[in-house]
C-alpha cells in the first residue's frame, strides 16, 4: 500500500479554473524563502519587523491580527481561501506554519526553511541532543484536537530555533492542512514516524561506522 498522501485540494471555496496549479506548499514555501531570503540579506529591517508580527500571532486565530490576516490571505492559492465566518483548513494551515516560522527564525542567523526537510525529520535530529523532549513530540502525534497540537508545534518549534535545525515550512504547511483531515491524519503521523526514525538513528549508524574505521 502506498502512504503517499495525495495532492491536496480544494478547501471550502469553488474549484479554480484549471489554469490555477498553484499548491499549498509553494505558495507557503515560496513566500517564507523570500522573507528568509530578506532576512538573512540586505533588506534585514523589514523583514525583521514582519518576523516579528508573525511570531506574535502565533497563539492567534486566523484573522486576529488584520496584518498578519493581509499576509496569510496574500500568499493563499485562492481554493483555500474561505467564504464562511469559520477559517478554512486551508487558512489555519498557512497561518500556523508562516507563524511558526517566525518563531523558528528567531536569533538565527542560519536559514530556518529549507526545501526538503520535514518535520519528523527534524524532530529526529532535536532528539539525539534533546531525549526529554519526546514526551512532547509523542503528544504532538496523539492529541485528539488540531488546538492541542498547536501548543506542542509552538514548543518544539522553539527547541528547534534553539537548536538550529531547520524545516520545510511549505511541506508544513501541507501536513497541517491534512492533520484536520481524519482521512488523512494518520498518514501524516505515520510518514513524520518515519522520517524521525530515519534522522534519529542516522547517529547510531554513524558511531558504529566510526568505531569500524
Amino acid at each position: 500500500m502506498n502512504d503517499t498522501p495525495p495532492p491536496v485540494g480544494t478547501d471550502e471555496s469553488p474549484q479554480e479554473t484549471p489554469a490555477k496549479k498553484t499548491t499549498l506548499d509553494d505558495a507557503v514555501g515560496s513566500y517564507v524563502a523570500g522573507l528568509q531570503r530578506d532576512f538573512l540579506g540586505a533588506r534585514e529591517s523589514p523583514a525583521r519587523a514582519t518576523l516579528a508580527r508573525l511570531r506574535q500571532a502565533v497563539d492567534e486565530q486566523p484573522g486576529a491580527d488584520p496584518e498578519v490576516w493581509q499576509i496569510v490571505l496574500s500568499v493563499l492559492p485562492k481554493q483555500f481561501i474561505g467564504f464562511r465566518d469559520q477559517p478554512t483548513k486551508g487558512e489555519w494551515a498557512a497561518h500556523l506554519a508562516l507563524t511558526l516560522y517566525g518563531v523558528h527564525q528567531q536569533g538565527n542567523q542560519s536559514p530556518m526553511h529549507v526545501s526538503g526537510i520535514s518535520f519528523g525529520t527534524a524532530m529526529g535530529k532535536l532528539m539525539r541532543e534533546r531525549p526529554s523532549a519526546k514526551s512532547r513530540y509523542d503528544a504532538l502525534l496523539t492529541a485528539s484536537h488540531f488546538a492541542g497540537r498547536r501548543n506542542y508545534l509552538r514548543t518544539l518549534t522553539g527547541l528547534l530555533s534553539t537548536d538550529g535545525i531547520p524545516v520545510d515550512h511549505g511541506r508544513l504547511a501541507v501536513d497541517l492542512f491534512r492533520l484536520q483531515s481524519a482521512e488523512h491524519k494518520d498518514t501524516v503521523v505515520r510518514v513524520w514516524g518515519r522520517d524521525f526514525y530515519r534522522a534519529f538513528s542516522r547517529r547510531s549508524t554513524d558511531s558504529t561506522d566510526k568505531a569500524t574505521d
